[in-house]
């Protein structure tokens, strides 16, 4: 299994949907259009990710909650952010930063990180698609 980040269009997401819309994946989808700022992407992942840390936690503290998701029970993991062309357009380094902090730790965690750093860990598929 590898854990990706996809480009796709918004044509593409019905077939998405499709094939991972089921008990076992939880399925977060996110309006690009709406994150403007680390603080709204962080609040958006904390709600819908039910993470268990407050709008005021840290970097550090989201990317060890988005390793864990234990409380979720689920096999797979799916982040739909639709309209990716205006999420954090005013600021191209947030963005950077939050897409270098899927594609350096928390997919690789979820690929294979898991099994050797948490007692009885399993890899889990976690998928991030980007929608323009």
């Amino acid at each position: 299994m590898k854990n990706t980040i996809h480009k796709i269009t918004i044509k593409d997401i019905k077939e998405i949907e499709y094939k991972e819309l089921n008990d076992y994946t939880h399925y977060v989808k996110i309006d690009g259009s709406k994150i403007d700022s680390w603080q709204t992407f962080k609040e958006d992942m904390i709600r819908k990710f039910k993470l268990p840390m407050g709008p005021d936690g840290n970097a550090n503290e989201y990317l060890d909650w988005m390793r864990d998701l234990s409380w979720l029970k689920k096999r797979s993991y799916v982040l739909v952010i639709c309209n990716y062309d205006e999420f954090l357009s005013e600021n191209s380094i947030e963005k950077k930063n939050i897409m270098n902090d899927f594609s350096e730790y928390i997919l690789p965690f979820w690929e294979s990180e898991v099994e050797q750093v948490v007692v009885d860990g399993v890899a889990k598929s976690f998928q991030l698609y980007l929608i323009d």
